[in-house]
């Protein structure tokens, strides 16, 4: 027999594995019967906009209705629209719920040049008519406190309505008189202003950001002052690809994690001077700074002098490379070569031809033996 207490806490673990936040029970793709993406690019934290829309179709208010309305909006932004997937990473209908889009830490595809820097949430329904129901309001501002929470939102985000920043109705007009009360919502000037304001913002931006690579300094991660460096020089011959053979990460604050562990045990245990690799690459699709540019790395014994180190965070002969992690090495290496780091006619490695190691992991293997600077 199991007591009260037991079952209790079994439900409750139930209940967290189908994705509660701040009160809000969040629907989970699988559970509406969502497709999966046909690829996904990694979104930042800390962003510093929220977007709010409507859908402009048919109104839900029970469960199976909202699971019909999601399935036909994703079918026809794949569809007809040609997205991997359906555009808002949330979703709320007339029931209350709070449903999976895109999700966390995916970019969206609901407001054009604002998609790298917001979070789009959608409300289904036409809410030129629909009324938005407390529920939903609820919801909608449980979902965003939790964005907070998990640093997907700066605690002083911007919250717009969809044509603040689009020549659009959406979201509807309840729901722009609505939100225009919350204590996010900021007033647009003029759009020639909003978007002198993206500028800015990308400008701040481009600082971290390599030809689309967003890289994460190691301030960001949480990352230890190394106890001293050594100069690495510029127009170097060879890369090394690693991994970790650790833990896998999806989401920037698992992968902040992971480096920080790892980074102790380079230091404390091995006595290293920094974290071993030059940068590392999550299954986030994130570039992670690590020694970073011009400091040589301790990840290839009588290299380290002549090469960069990249390593995968996770262990690549089980794990598996996403399309969005083989994207940012590739442009890692190409910055590497537009900054002078290495030679345009550098020669790519795997660690086990420079060491005695399976590092970095058979998959990783196989897919770099395809890339043009390859050598055996």
């Amino acid at each position: 027999m199991v007591s009260k207490a037991g079952f209790a806490l079994v439900l409750a673990v139930l209940v967290c594995g189908q994705y509660a936040v701040q009160g809000v029970y969040i629907v989970s793709k699988a559970e509406w019967g969502g497709r999966a993406p046909n690829y996904r690019v990694a979104l930042d934290n800390y962003l510093n906009y929220a977007i709010i829309h409507h859908t402009a179709g048919n109104y839900c208010e029970t469960r199976a209705a909202c699971a019909q309305q999601l399935r036909n909006v994703q079918s026809y932004h794949m569809d007809e629209l040609g997205w991997p997937d359906i555009g808002y990473n949330f979703l709320i209908g007339g029931d209350g719920a709070v449903y999976e889009g895109r999700g966390w830490n995916s970019l969206g595809a609901h407001a054009a040049e604002w998609n790298p820097y917001s979070i789009g949430i959608s409300f289904l329904g036409n809410f030129n008519w629909d009324t938005l129901e407390p529920n939903m309001i609820a919801a909608a501002q449980g979902l965003l406190n939790d964005a907070v929470s998990r640093g997907q939102l700066a605690s002083g985000y911007i919250l717009y309505g969809h044509r603040q920043v689009s020549a659009t109705e959406c979201p509807g007009t309840h729901i722009w008189n609505e939100i225009r009360s919350w204590s996010h919502w900021r007033e647009i000037q003029s759009r020639i202003m909003a978007s002198k304001a993206l500028i800015a913002l990308a400008v701040l931006l481009c600082a971290n950001a390599v030809l689309g690579v967003n890289i994460i300094s190691k301030s960001q991660w949480g990352g230890r002052s190394p106890n001293g460096k050594s100069t690495l020089a510029n127009k170097l011959s060879y890369a090394v690809i690693h991994h970790t053979a650790g833990n896998y990460c999806s989401t920037r604050a698992a992968c902040e994690q992971q480096l920080r562990n790892i980074q102790a045990y380079h230091m404390d245990s091995l006595g290293w001077a920094d974290i071993g690799y030059n940068f590392l690459i999550g299954g986030d699709g994130n570039v992670y700074e690590g020694r970073g540019w011009n400091v040589m790395g301790a990840h290839a014994t009588s290299w380290n002098a002549k090469s960069i180190g990249i390593s995968f965070l996770g262990n690549y002969n089980n794990d598996r490379l996403t399309s969005a992690q083989i994207s940012a090495a590739k442009s890692l290496l190409a910055d590497a070569v537009s900054r002078g780091q290495l030679v345009s006619g550098y020669t790519l490695y795997g660690h086990r031809q420079v060491g005695s190691t399976e590092c970095p992991g058979t998959n990783i293997w196989n897919e770099i033996r395809t890339w043009a600077n390859w050598r055996a």
